[in-house]
């Protein structure tokens, strides 16, 4: 293990958020129409970690390409290169069987009532951090109705695209992480490794 220790969940949660605490949160230009909020304090964000099918942050401001073609790197994977093998250590530990391309990483971020339309099946979530409040709720509909889900120190394991699900009012410093997989993320790798198999030299692919 290079992060973690075998079978301390909880000691492994700790060491997953004292990277997260090293960060700076921001939101996303999506994420602030869901939830607007000042970027200034770092306090407070919602950010995407992995892989973008947008190549540019700004007019002037183009992404760092990614060994997809036609994929980039999220601005957060830029500014935290090392995080992405921090959070695939842990989920080989923990749930290594999960098919996941990306992260989201919040803090302070009681997001309202909404839908991931972009994700493909289960999402996993985990809670981090030293508040109140901050509660999962997840509406299964006909499947059950709405559920409250405290996620502290937990996994927690629902279809985001599905369920409408948000996040009550916070007190404290409250972290999640989210592994999930995204739907034009996955064709894009996917085609991309269609074109690898057909005897394509990869630089050819490579953006």
């Amino acid at each position: 293990m290079k992060y973690f220790n075998d079978n301390d969940f909880l000691g492994d949660c700790c060491i997953l958020q004292s990277f997260l605490e090293e960060m700076r949160f921001y939101s996303g230009s999506e994420r602030l129409r869901v939830l607007k909020h000042s970027n200034n304090s770092g306090n407070i964000g919602s950010m995407l970690y992995g892989y973008t099918w947008k190549g540019y942050l700004s007019p002037t401001k183009k992404r760092t390409a990614a060994p997809w073609k036609g994929l980039f790197e999220t601005k957060c994977m830029d500014l935290y290169p090392e995080f992405g093998e921090v959070a695939r250590e842990f989920a080989d530990l923990y749930f290594p069987t999960f098919k996941w391309c990306n992260l989201q990483l919040n803090k302070n971020f009681p997001i309202p009532p909404h839908f991931d339309s972009t994700n493909v099946g289960t999402s996993i979530i985990i809670g981090l951090g030293d508040y109140r409040g901050g509660k999962l709720f997840v509406d299964f509909a006909e499947d059950g109705g709405i559920r409250e889900f405290d996620i502290r120190g937990e996994m927690v394991k629902f279809d985001g695209s599905k369920y409408r699900h948000w996040v009550s009012d916070i007190e404290g410093d409250r972290y999640s992480v989210v592994f999930f997989n995204n739907s034009v993320i996955e064709k894009k790798m996917t085609a991309y490794n269609s074109v690898s198999a057909s005897g394509v030299n990869n630089a050819d692919a490579v953006p």
